[in-house]
């Protein structure tokens, strides 16, 4: 058996499967059939009923799982992620980009140094001229009472402490805008406990994959009836008639808003998402300012995050930089060096762990390594990563501006609790 097959204490009549993850540095933690070690994605070569090896490959409905060739057909046939019927509410790449990609990304290792040096100078250039001093610090507010409970449950580590921090600022700041108003679904869970029990508000929870939807569970312990996800892709259906939260599974790429029974509903639209990662928001900006939605929305709160894994051709801050002189080139070179602002002195684990301090300033730019001749301090990096990351945020904004709202960024949080701390506030114009 491989290294990879490593026993662990465990007995064998654990229900944890005993495969060692090595990327991960622990156990499967799938659970297994009795009198069996491993779970079915790691289970030893079986051999099939002709005495053949059986064995396993990558499922075509989606590669990320795999399935044992004598049994394709079967699990084709039950497979969660096979094609099926889709809700009037799914419209395939209604909010992505309309236009393929022209200028593929490259990493920053193969990108010519003057070039680099040449964004960086636009990045700090555009960054005094356009946001220097422009971005409100939002003041520190108690814990909301929505999350209070929760923020003072015992055991609480720190990195769930710093979630409810965030959570707590962003409520405070929807309250702040007067977007909690009567007859208005709320695109957030803490919106039900926060402003919609008992009222004529609607909560809808958008997710993209399927999960275990623990929050669920306590919104339907709070109600004599509740939601209980389905995990297919359709609005789950409440016992409860008067249920007003909605949780469907959808891409934010392809969602039409107005068509949502919990959205067309209401008379008003809110959006509230913390750390909405990469293009993501993009999607969630066209999706609330689409023809059909863009009469019913009143304003959104997004905490923004993972700037590097956007798209040039789907970034709403593509055409406005692009104004102000950043081409697409460019474009695609600050994607790469906005991930200086989170990570940290380039190292990987391994290496801070080993306490291994190799070049830290001296050309490792960022996770990828880029621009080794460059010679920056970690310190620098990471201005200069936060100005490309604010830069993408500001372009969004004007985005919105041209849609029709006051659209502003905000830091929601000291960056002592989130380096992620920046937020696009949004409300219609009257």
């Amino acid at each position: 058996m491989d290294e990879e097959h490593k026993q662990s204490k465990f007995s064998s009549n654990s229900p944890q499967c005993q495969y060692y993850v090595m990327r991960k540095k622990r156990l499967c933690r799938m659970t297994v059939r009795p009198g069996r070690q491993y779970c079915g994605e790691h289970e030893p070569q079986p051999r099939t009923e002709d005495g053949k090896d059986d064995k396993r490959i990558p499922c075509p409905n989606d590669p990320k799982h795999t399935c044992y060739a004598s049994k394709l057909e079967k699990h084709l046939s039950i497979c969660n992620a096979r094609q099926q019927q889709q809700p009037e509410y799914i419209i395939p790449n209604i909010n992505d980009a309309t236009e393929p990609e022209e200028f593929p990304r490259i990493p920053l290792s193969k990108i010519p140094l003057e070039t680099i040096l040449k964004v960086i100078d636009k990045v700090n250039a555009l960054y005094d001229s356009h946001l220097k001093d422009k971005i409100l610090t939002f003041p520190e507010q108690p814990i909301h009472t929505t999350v209070l409970d929760e923020f003072n449950e015992p055991g609480r580590t720190e990195s769930s402490l710093r979630h409810l921090r965030q959570a707590s600022q962003l409520l405070h700041i929807v309250e702040n805008e007067q977007l909690c108003k009567p007859n208005t679904c709320h695109l957030s869970y803490y919106a039900w406990w926060a402003w919609c029990q008992g009222t004529d508000s609607n909560v809808l929870l958008v997710d993209r994959a399927s999960l275990r939807h623990k929050r669920d569970n306590k919104l339907r312990d709070t109600r004599e009836h509740g939601n209980q996800s389905t995990g297919l892709d359709s609005v789950e259906k409440s016992s409860d008639k008067s249920s007003n939260v909605q949780r469907i599974r959808a891409d934010l790429a392809h969602l039409a808003l107005e068509r949502v029974p919990a959205a067309s509903a209401c008379n008003a639209l809110v959006g509230l998402a913390k750390h909405l990662c990469g293009v993501a928001t993009d999607y969630a900006l066209r999706c609330i300012t689409s023809p059909g939605a863009a009469g019913a929305v009143r304003g959104a709160v997004l905490a923004t995050c993972c700037h590097h894994r956007c798209q040039r051709a789907a970034c709403l801050a593509s055409q406005p930089l692009a104004e102000v002189g950043v081409d697409a080139e460019e474009f695609n070179v600050l994607l790469g060096i906005v991930s200086w602002a989170t990570c940290g002195d380039g190292r990987s684990r391994e290496r801070r762990a080993r306490g291994d301090g190799g070049d830290r300033g001296a050309g490792a730019a960022g996770g990828d390594r880029g621009a080794r001749n460059l010679i920056l301090s970690q310190v620098q990096r990471e201005e200069i990563g936060k100005r490309a990351k604010i830069l993408l945020d500001w372009g969004r904004a004007s985005y919105l501006k041209e849609c029709g709202f006051d659209a502003r960024l905000v830091y929601y949080v000291p960056s002592t609790v989130s380096l992620e701390n920046v937020c696009i506030v949004a409300k219609k114009c009257s």
